[in-house]
């Protein structure tokens, strides 16, 4: 790639359609498959044999943000800020691009630095052997894109007014210009700022004079992966088109319950379907935290659903903590749970009495009690300023998700005791601890399972913890802006597991 070249990222503006992310974050930093948007560009750019320092980013809109971003990950990359970006739009911002490289600005490549391109979109735009070219995607067209029109192979309109007529198919904000083409498009770009004072105009409306004034040819890619992120929908698209998952590679899917296969009392139906029509090809085990129903429970639940497991699929606290239980060989605890987890585990373990008693607990053991009181509660805070005594618990889940919003679970419960008594547990043996995958991983290479959940912080903790996978269903407790943050990457976004969007 020859050094007289800049790729030109325009992201200066905000985004209010996205401003469940962009009330805090710049709009080219949302993430799209677990990267930035402005990430995925800056790579492709680099993939296809341009440098760090043949980049310029076009900032505006928490600037600061990007400036981090880039000193960070990108260092060479170059920052040009227009400060005026709430007045103004993104014609004023290539303007200052394209003056920022001086008379002889050389061959300029533009994007918007709203849109996630294949790579091998850029790479061939590079490569391709006249520069003066408008990426497009031939057939398609989109009322909010803009839309190319041409007289044989030159392009000779590009507007969001374009009928589907006229239109040969969607730009994808897409440019490659040549040294000379690109300064006239300076010279539009000024005399529309500075001589008639119009400030507040696509960029698109100066390359749509560009073209009266040299020839310009549309660049095909249609069949190749791009999307412009405008809305939550384009959001789902773009975290489906880019994520690197293959499904078909997995062999075992550990699929957490509440939230993903159903909510509360109501069977989500498409997840139903998808694990029905998929039971021959994968092998599919169940994971719950909620230890206030039994193993068996779920089982008979899952069958009355149609689908066909036994208590060897189902993955549960329980495991863990009866296991823990007989390895202590403890006679005499304290369980804050409901009848229902006492008397399972009076079942399987027919020596082990329950006690209230300073003298006699060898330990307190908090599940998620559904049948609360305050006496019960009196009682643990007691045992536990107990230092010597300890303190175990089935799970972490703050809340439990239900059709009508989310309830307290032990995750409450136990911030309760943690404020009373200064104590946290010494051992959770739920989700998101590694152990609740021992069974699957004894059979399945890591890079054979995937766990679906629908929370970050117990289910892709999980996985993240046992080196796996992690698909996240939106059906359940989290939102896509709660991404926002980054720490859990899933390697896949559906909004549920039978339904991509």
């Amino acid at each position: 790639m020859e050094n007289n070249v800049t790729a030109i990222i325009l992201a200066a503006g905000r985004g209010t359609r996205l401003s469940e992310f962009t009330d805090t974050l710049p709009k080219c930093l949302v993430a799209v498959a677990g990267r930035s948007i402005l990430e995925h560009q800056i790579k492709a750019y680099l993939g296809a044999g341009l440098v760090e320092n043949q980049i310029l980013v076009a900032t505006g809109y928490r600037a600061d943000m990007i400036a981090d971003f880039l000193a960070s990950h990108f260092p060479g990359v170059g920052i040009i800020e227009n400060r005026d970006y709430a007045t103004t739009n993104n014609m004023v911002s290539l303007s200052m691009a394209l003056a920022s490289l001086g008379e002889a600005p050389g061959e300029v490549l533009i994007s918007n630095g709203d849109c996630v391109y294949d790579l091998d979109i850029v790479r061939e735009l590079i490569a391709a052997e006249d520069p003066d070219r408008i990426a497009v995607d031939v057939g398609a067209y989109f009322d909010e894109s803009m839309k190319v029109a041409v007289d044989g192979d030159r392009i000779t309109d590009i507007s969001k007014e374009v009928g589907r007529a006229r239109a040969l198919g969607a730009s994808i904000d897409l440019y490659r210009f040549s040294a000379e083409a690109a300064r006239l498009l300076f010279e539009i770009t000024d005399n529309y700022i500075t001589v008639q004072g119009e400030k507040n105009l696509w960029s698109e409306v100066a390359i749509r004079n560009l073209l009266d004034l040299t020839p310009i040819k549309p660049f095909d890619i249609r069949g190749r992966r791009w999307v412009e992120i405008d809305n939550l929908e384009d959001l789902r698209k773009g975290d489906l088109l880019f994520a690197d998952f293959d499904l078909s590679a997995k062999k075992c899917l550990v699929v957490d319950l509440d939230g993903t296969v159903y909510l509360g009392q109501t069977p989500i139906d498409e997840s139903i379907r998808f694990i029905k029509d998929n039971a021959g090809k994968i092998e599919f085990y169940f994971l719950t935290n909620n230890t206030s129903k039994t193993p068996d429970l779920y089982v008979k639940r899952l069958n009355a659903f149609g689908i066909a497991t036994d208590l060897d699929h189902i993955l549960s606290p329980y495991i863990p903590l009866i296991a823990y239980l007989k390895t202590k060989a403890f006679k005499r605890v304290f369980a804050l749970g409901n009848d229902v987890f006492c008397s399972y585990l009076s079942g399987r373990l027919p020596d082990l009495q329950f006690t209230s008693g300073a003298a006699d607990c060898e330990a307190v053991v908090v599940a998620y009690d559904t049948e609360l009181t305050y006496e019960k509660l009196r009682r643990a805070a007691l045992l536990l300023h107990n230092k010597q005594v300890p303190f175990v618990a089935t799970h972490g889940d703050v809340v439990c998700p239900t059709e009508d919003g989310p309830i307290p679970d032990i995750g409450s419960i136990l911030a309760l005791l943690e404020k009373a008594t200064g104590r946290s547990p010494d051992l959770v043996f739920g989700k998101p601890s590694a152990s609740m995958l021992d069974v699957v991983r004894n059979r399945f290479a890591t890079d054979e399972i995937a766990v679906v959940g629908d929370r970050l912080y117990t289910d892709g903790a999980l996985a993240q913890n046992a080196g796996v996978d992690f698909i996240l269903v939106l059906s359940g407790e989290t939102k896509r802006s709660d991404l926002a943050g980054g720490g859990i990457t899933p390697a896949v976004i559906l909004d549920n597991l039978g339904r991509s969007g």
